[in-house]
């Protein structure tokens, strides 16, 4: 089955997945015969053509579907022209994390087979280290919040919730809505500060259904308890006392006072920590394409004839954003606007 991104994703022709069928062998996709694909004399014998709704060109369109193609819409446009979504959203017909991120269960079952020798003069596992995990490296977090953000002001309006949590506790901000910086955003380098702070603010942009970013699974990866504010579920995402909603305090004071008393009791932060004995972050997930794949090849769904009449009615209209006016005037002093 050949799968044609005919835009890119962003400044990425492969979507970030890469090329060729390599990557649906090597992610362990369940069904592999697929090929991908940005070169668009393949058109005719796609059976999947990727459009990423952001970078849709109205002029630039495919002017025939053949029966067996699917148009699918990656994240306005004409009645019935996509017949498949395939977005962060988990009533998509094809729900893709990636590139932001998931997290998984360490082990799903019993090994098939005993493990291993160990190699001469190497001890097994020690009980005591496996049933206390200690987190030497957070007593040197001096620092509480810090938080990144590439954009201001936002639909959620997070840099108002912000600049009064700023008032009772300490929050960094780097970035275009604060006076710090690091560059470039995605490094190392910028990921290593974190290491100073105890709290990180996966603030959403927009308070959207299903809409989970980088920013809540990059403070999961580094051993800091992120504070979340957006649309989703997040008990459906992470597992139990692995984050703070900010949506279960009264008032920005409310939370900072909360943060204080972890911050001022070893115990109880580190409870934050105990669900990584059992599960793991995984970066960039592909499921998403090995769904995909797999539903190409599926009799079932390719006997499916359907399309969409209105995509922004289901995308947007249907179940829209909620507007973070809405939701800083019932948590904040800030009034309604």
């Amino acid at each position: 089955k050949t799968i044609l991104f005919w835009t890119p994703y962003y400044n990425h022709s492969d979507y970030t997945f890469e090329l060729g069928q390599d990557p649906f062998i090597k992610f362990g996709c369940k069904v592999t015969n697929c090929i991908a694909t940005a070169d668009r004399k393949l058109l005719n014998q796609s059976d999947a053509v990727i459009f990423h709704a952001l970078q849709v060109n109205s002029r630039d369109l495919p002017t025939h579907r053949h029966p067996h193609q699917r148009f699918i819409f990656f994240l306005q446009y004409a009645p019935h022209y996509f017949n498949w979504t395939m977005t962060h959203r988990r009533d998509s017909d094809v729900y893709v994390a990636e590139p932001y991120g998931a997290i998984a269960p360490k082990y799903w079952t019993l090994p098939a087979q005993l493990p291993d020798e160990l190699p001469p003069d190497t001890l097994p596992a020690n009980p005591a280290v496996l049933l206390n995990r200690k987190y030497p490296h957070l007593a040197n977090r001096t620092k509480m919040v810090a938080w990144f953000a590439s954009h201001c002001p936002t639909h959620s309006q997070r840099e108002d919730y912000v600049k009064e949590l700023a008032n009772f506790v300490q929050v960094d901000i780097y970035g275009k809505c604060g006076t710090m910086e690091c560059l470039p955003r995605n490094s190392q380098r910028c990921e290593s500060l974190l290491d100073d702070y105890k709290f990180y603010l996966a603030a959403e942009n927009s308070l959207c259904p299903d809409y989970v970013s980088e920013k809540f699974y990059r403070a999961l990866t580094n051993d800091i308890v992120p504070i979340v504010y957006g649309g989703a579920d997040y008990t459906d995402y992470a597992p139990p006392h692995s984050f703070i909603n900010l949506a279960d305090f009264a008032s920005p004071k409310d939370l900072a006072a909360y943060l204080k008393l972890l911050a001022s009791n070893e115990a109880l932060y580190v409870e934050y920590f105990q669900w990584k004995k059992h599960y793991a972050v995984v970066r960039s997930p592909k499921k998403g394409w090995c769904d995909l794949c797999a539903k190409l090849n599926d009799p079932h769904w390719q006997s499916q004839r359907k399309s969409y009449e209105d995509v922004a009615e289901w995308w947007v209209r249907k179940l829209p954003c909620y507007p973070g006016s809405s939701f800083l005037s019932g948590h904040t002093s800030i009034p309604a606007s």
